[in-house]
C-alpha cells in the first residue's frame, strides 16, 4: 500500500503511470470500447479496470499525473455519431468537473474527437484501460504532462 494514491488504482496501473513520459496518452475506455482489438492492433499495453467507473478512474489517474501543459487540448472526448446527435451524454459534464478540479484550464484543456479518429490516435497511445463505465461515448484520453 502506499500513502496518497487512490486505492482503486491497481499496481499495473500505477506501474503503467509511472512509465509514461511528458506526452504520452493514457485511455480509458467505457465499457463498450474495443480496447483489447486496438491494442492488439497496435502493439500496445492494455489493462482492465473492470467495475471501475470512468470517472473514478479518470480522477484517481488525474490526482497522480498531470495533464500535458505543452497542449491546448491534453484531454480528449470521442464525439457523438450522428446518429446519436440527439443523445444526451451526461458524464461528459462529469469528465468535465473532474478535468477542471485538476487542470486550471478546466473545460479549455478538453476537445471532442470524431470517433474513427479517436481510434486512431489511441492506436498512438502508450496505454488503454478498459473501465467498467456503462455510460455511452464515456471514452477520454489524457495526455500526460511534466512533474515539476
Amino acid at each position: 500500500m502506499l500513502l496518497g494514491v487512490p486505492k482503486l488504482l491497481s499496481p499495473e496501473i500505477i506501474s503503467t503511470l509511472c512509465e509514461m513520459g511528458h506526452s504520452d496518452v493514457i485511455v480509458i475506455g467505457d465499457a463498450n470500447f474495443p480496447g483489447k482489438k486496438i491494442a492488439e492492433q497496435a502493439g500496445i499495453k492494455f489493462l482492465r479496470a473492470d467495475g471501475i467507473s470512468g470517472t473514478d478512474l479518470l480522477d484517481a489517474i488525474l490526482s497522480i499525473i498531470p495533464c500535458d501543459e505543452y497542449v491546448d487540448d491534453p484531454v480528449k472526448l470521442m464525439q457523438k455519431t450522428a446518429s446519436d446527435a440527439a443523445l444526451d451524454i451526461p458524464i461528459w459534464a462529469e469528465y468535465e468537473k473532474i478535468v477542471t478540479k485538476h487542470d486550471a484550464r478546466g473545460k479549455n484543456a478538453m476537445r471532442f474527437v470524431e470517433r474513427f479518429e479517436f481510434y486512431d490516435i489511441a492506436k498512438q497511445a502508450y496505454c488503454i484501460i478498459q473501465s467498467g463505465e456503462e455510460a455511452i461515448y464515456a471514452n477520454v484520453m489524457v495526455q500526460k504532462g511534466v512533474i515539476k
